[in-house]
């Protein structure tokens, strides 16, 4: 009973892929595009924030590293 149990699964399971097999692989390169569109945008998108995130953080560096030198020039002048 198992056998044909799961012989009529696979053939179940298997029809439908002989009679759509064309528009499913279709269907289904049409999505991975999709997909592989959308996480390109999404890394750019990604990337773009990180890259502004690294300018704000090497801005401010930059900022604190003049302070820092201005008060180390002050106090060996003295």
């Amino acid at each position: 009973m198992r056998i044909v149990i799961m012989l009529l699964a696979f053939l179940l399971a298997s029809g439908q892929t002989v009679v759509f097999g064309n528009d499913a692989e279709k269907s289904a390169k049409e999505g991975f595009k999709e997909v592989h569109q959308g996480m390109k945008k999404v890394t750019k998108a990604v990337h773009k924030k990180a890259k502004q995130g690294a300018k704000v953080i090497d801005k401010n560096a930059k900022k604190t590293l003049k302070h820092a030198d201005k008060d180390i020039k002050n106090a060996t002048k003295d």
